[in-house]
């Protein structure tokens, strides 16, 4: 770096990334007696692809027989290329997890018992609630400061560089151990959520000596309204799709994964929500995917009554599972010292070769993000203090 950095900053572990895996990370570091810095290219609590929207999660009682299937289910999913260990891990860990995030003020909808159904989470409030458990946790936070390169010696990484988006100047963080939680690649994708991850987090490891795993596992597209960027996906279990003619292509019920794909290379294809056919039902929808609806609304279609145009948005390794090849239990990566957690992660032992938009994602920037965390600030705890850092930035952006 040319210029240099305005502040510097010393911490046990330094967290690049502000979405749902980075909270929980800087949370888990912090609560395992670290001191933890939080670094985000956008404000910690909006960033990210799960901040606009709703994500299913796995949430399953500790029942064998239904853990057992779940799992069963997942390995074909994914082409048998999991591990159920992983998936049994990723289970125990969200089952406890999303209880806490209830005691911090999360509102769970209720059945008609009264028992909380900790199966999905509203993202803007979900990561709200998420800040303020950093913040109390005593993380210190900088919000509009994307890392731009790593730091490394012969022992490992050992902290970063960037600048800050606002004023131009730059910063630097040296840490015992790093976590890198910058998502998924899906640039220009036109997704809501994943048409800013660049894939930076990959370029830095990378730039470091750092091995990727499952990268063949990230051509994933997802559909949306074609003049809308939502790749919520998930509502459209109620519809019909039609072709420009009329014809009914698809009426509901079980459809292969390439349905949408290949109906589209014949022609336009069009949806139409009229499976929803009760007020309640469609109440229901509109509470639980409302982004789902804003782009067909503010285009003046009632998609229970009316078609609407479809098209795929690229979601890059975000739907897919490829990213930083991990090492260990506590998601360590092959380059001592750094750690990653949720997309920018490999998720080839959870879900093999097939991901998706929530669920075992969600639940996997969950536990990703508290093993990591806790990881690194075990791994702090033995970092060597006199250390000589340089910069491995190279191929990417660097400050000047």
């Amino acid at each position: 770096m040319q210029n240099e950095a305005r502040l510097r900053l010393q911490a046990d572990v330094l967290i690049i990334g502000g979405g749902p895996a980075g909270a929980w990370a800087a949370w888990s570091a912090a609560s395992a007696g670290a001191s933890v810095i939080l670094v985000d290219k956008g404000y910690l609590g909006s960033s990210g692809a799960t901040a606009p929207g709703g994500t299913n999660l796995l949430y399953l009682p500790p029942d064998a027989a239904l853990r057992d299937a779940a799992v069963s289910k997942r390995m074909e999913g994914g082409g048998f290329l999991s591990e159920p260990r992983w998936i049994h891990r990723v289970l125990d860990q969200v089952y406890d997890s999303l209880q806490l995030v209830e005691s911090w003020g999360y509102p769970f909808r209720r059945d008609e018992h009264g028992v909380p159904l900790r199966d999905h989470l509203q993202g803007p409030e979900y990561l709200k609630i998420m800040r303020k458990a950093v913040h109390r946790a005593g993380v210190r936070i900088l919000d509009q400061s994307p890392a731009l390169e790593l730091l490394a010696d012969e022992h490992g990484v050992g902290g970063a560089r960037g600048l800050n988006r606002l004023d131009g100047s730059h910063w630097e963080v040296r840490a015992g151990a790093v976590v890198l939680a910058t998502g998924g690649c899906a640039f220009l994708s036109k997704g809501l959520g994943c048409n800013v991850l660049t894939g930076e987090g990959l370029l830095m490891a990378a730039e470091t000596g750092a091995e990727l795993s499952g990268m063949e596992f990230s051509r994933a597209y997802a559909p949306s309204a074609a003049f809308g960027t939502n790749t919520r996906g998930r509502t459209l279990g109620w519809a019909t799709f039609t072709d420009e003619s009329g014809t009914v292509l698809q009426s509901g019920g079980p459809r292969s994964r390439d349905f949408l794909a290949e109906a589209l290379l014949k022609g336009p294809v069009y949806a139409m929500l009229d499976r929803a056919d009760t007020p309640e039902k469609r109440a229901i929808l509109r509470r639980a995917h409302a982004i789902f609806f804003l782009p067909l609304e503010r285009a003046g279609i009632d998609p229970f009554t009316q078609r609407f145009p479809l098209t795929l948005r690229y979601e890059g390794t975000l739907r897919g599972t490829g990213g930083l090849r991990l090492s260990s239990d506590d998601c360590a990566t092959s380059v001592p010292g750094l750690y990653a957690a949720g997309d920018a992660a490999t998720r080839e032992r959870v879900c093999g070769g097939l991901s998706g938009g929530g669920a075992f994602n969600a639940s996997w920037a969950i536990s990703s993000g508290i093993w990591a965390g806790r990881g690194a600030a075990a791994h702090a705890r033995e970092a060597p203090h006199e250390r000589r850092l340089r910069p491995a930035g190279g191929a990417g952006v660097r400050p000047v």
